[in-house]
């Protein structure tokens, strides 16, 4: 508050102490026709207040330098001046670089004079960002707000947030996305420290020496905020964490006359460092106009330069210059998109067609395994007429001495021990009738929780009377805790079946030894493996062309045994292996992942 104090009785005094104020004052009093009035447009940073304070002195200077005018200062926001200097309402203006540049490519605008910093002797580099936050605040660099609300005066303003953007996105780093949030506050600045100081952002952006003017006025205290990143140059009395620009400039409009301009700038030239005026502008006066080429590059790394154009107002100027070429892109473009359109249409009917061929072809493919399956039943009719043949001379058996005992007068108790024979041997014949209609059946692939050595039992037991006739010794061990595994149970049971009775021909093929099967299955953590060992004679071909379908070493052989085992094991995620052992023979290996029972219940309540 001590320094508005100050601010408005400096003004009170002007005007009391001016008489060109006082003859407004005195609407009695008559005017001198003889005096012109100059409008000069003021940037109003601080406030109007502030404003008049800090430039009135300089007018009071012009007003003694240039006799006959009278120049009247007008604070301004960043679009009231946009909007005098447009309207040519106003003959000079005072603003920042960045404001300067942004005008002086769209209006026409003479640059006078660039103002000089009182620090480092007077340079003309004096505009920049400081990043100020609370001293208690736990940041240290600017990246340590990512993600936290921060303010600033105007997405605009070149001295505050145009500056520090510049400066993040050379850091690699975009300020649109990386502050959760950015409120434009508007002038006056103040507002943004005491919204600052009271908790209501993270951080504020605010122009080089604001932070330093406003401790000097005693509005706050220098002790209870921090300026992040500070790259000041040595000597230069204020913080600021970007690199500094050139200074505010002094620049006429289209309405001033070119005598006046001449005479405005030899006055600012001419105004003594440790002046009044100098000194209320917190400088060391004016020096001639500094380039403003880094200036122009800056709103270019911004894409924001009055010169740039969106990129489609480009693209219809080219338009209008090159009417054949763009006229030849639509018609380009218009092909290129039927011929998308054509592509597609093509693409989506060769897509139905294969879907409707994979379909046919996984309907031969089911056809072939249950032919496959048929012609095994028939390879084994012996053996099917054997198994169901013992069940029913039993019954035969059990019947004809139940009949005995009857004529014989015996009681009813005596005939049910032969009618539980009789019982058991009917639920024998049926399993065996069961198992056959299991293979034989032609059906869809459904994998159900099974139990892995009571299939490879029922294949066994079809195989028992085969073996035995060929005399081939069977061997089945089990490894491991079993537990029930998610397989298709028909298809397992085929795959068994082929392997196992490939090893009994290879086996029976070899005379000089006694034909041995091993089947071992064992149950491990992540799977199980079914190894199926013969002491035959081997494998006659590679274990890739055994695999491939319609090839076989056999003279009657189909050549679909094995690739149905492959496309078997291949439906259940497995390795199916084939090699010739050190000690003769082939061994056959089966690795297939084990679903059970607990990760089939896992993937359910995934589901």
């Amino acid at each position: 508050m001590a320094g508005y104090i100050k601010s408005i009785c400096l003004i009170l005094l002007l005007y009391g102490a001016n008489p060109v104020f006082a003859a407004e004052a005195d609407p009695e009093q008559p005017s001198d026709r003889q005096i012109q009035i100059v409008d000069v447009g003021i940037l109003a940073t601080r406030g109007e207040m502030a404003a008049i304070a800090r430039w009135q002195p300089l007018m009071d200077w012009l007003d003694s330098r240039i006799p006959q005018t009278r120049f009247q200062l007008h604070p301004y926001s960043l679009d009231q001046m946009a909007t005098a200097v447009k309207t040519q309402s106003v003959d000079f203006i005072i603003t920042n670089p960045g404001q300067s540049v942004q005008l002086g490519r769209q209006y026409s605008l003479s640059w006078l004079a660039t103002l000089r910093s009182p620090h480092q002797g007077g340079t003309g580099l004096a505009i920049g960002s400081a990043f100020v936050v609370r001293a208690t605040s736990p940041y240290q660099h600017i990246q340590d707000l990512k993600g936290r609300p921060v303010a600033a005066v105007s997405e605009m303003a070149f001295g505050g947030y145009l500056t520090l953007k510049r400066e993040m996105q050379q850091a690699g780093i975009d300020p649109t996305g990386f502050f959760s949030a950015v409120d434009f506050s508007g002038f006056p600045l103040d507002a943004i420290i005491y919204k600052l100081r009271d908790g209501g952002v993270e951080g504020a952006i605010l122009p080089v020496c604001q932070l330093e003017d406003m401790v000097r006025d005693g509005l706050i205290a220098q002790q209870d905020f921090r300026v992040l990143n500070n790259q000041a140059p040595q000597g230069f009395g204020c913080q600021t964490s970007t690199r500094l620009y050139p200074n505010w400039s002094f620049a006429k409009t289209g309405k001033a006359p070119e005598a006046l301009a001449k005479q405005v700038s030899r006055a600012l030239l001419a105004l003594p460092e440790d002046h009044p005026a100098a000194k209320a502008a917190d400088s060391l006066g004016w020096t001639t106009p500094i380039s403003q080429l880094v200036i122009d590059k800056l709103y270019q790394d911004l894409d924001l330069h009055p010169w740039q154009n969106p990129w489609w107002k480009e693209a219809l100027v080219w338009l209008k210059v090159n009417q054949q070429w763009g006229w030849l892109l639509v018609i380009l473009i218009v092909v290129l998109n039927a011929y998308h359109f054509l592509l597609e249409y093509r693409f989506n009917q060769n897509q139905k067609r294969l879907l409707k061929t994979q379909s046919e072809l996984n309907e031969k493919i089911a056809m072939l395994e249950h032919a496959q399956r048929v012609a095994i039943v028939g390879e084994l009719g012996a053996s099917i007429a054997h198994e169901i043949s013992q069940p029913l001379a039993a019954i035969q058996n059990y019947s004809h001495g139940g009949l005995v005992r009857i004529q014989k007068g015996h009681s009813a108790a005596d005939l049910q021990p032969v009618l539980e024979n009789i019982k058991h041997q009917v639920t024998r014949a049926s399993e065996i009738v069961q198992r056959l209609r299991g293979l034989i059946n032609k059906r869809a692939t459904v994998k159900v929780l099974s139990d892995i050595p009571a299939i490879v039992n029922d294949t066994l037991l079809l195989l028992k009377h085969e073996s035995e006739r060929r005399r081939v010794k069977m061997v089945f061990s089990v490894e491991g805790q079993p537990r029930l595994i998610l397989v298709d149970p028909v298809g397992f049971q085929q795959l068994i079946l082929n392997i196992v009775k490939n090893g009994m021909d290879a086996c029976t093929a070899e005379n000089a030894r006694r034909p041995l099967i091993e089947i071992q299955l064992a149950f491990r953590a992540k799977d199980i493996v079914v190894r199926v060992a013969d002491n035959g004679k081997g494998l006659d071909a590679p274990a890739d062309t055994l695999q491939s379908a319609f090839y076989s070493t056999k003279d009657d052989g189909l050549g679909l045994g094995l690739a149905i085992c492959t496309d078997v094991v291949k439906s259940h995620h497995g390795v199916l292996t084939m090699n010739n052992r050190d000690t003769g023979g082939c061994i056959v290996e089966i690795l297939l992942p084990a679903n059970d029972a607990d990760e089939q219940r896992e993937q359910g309540k995934t589901t």
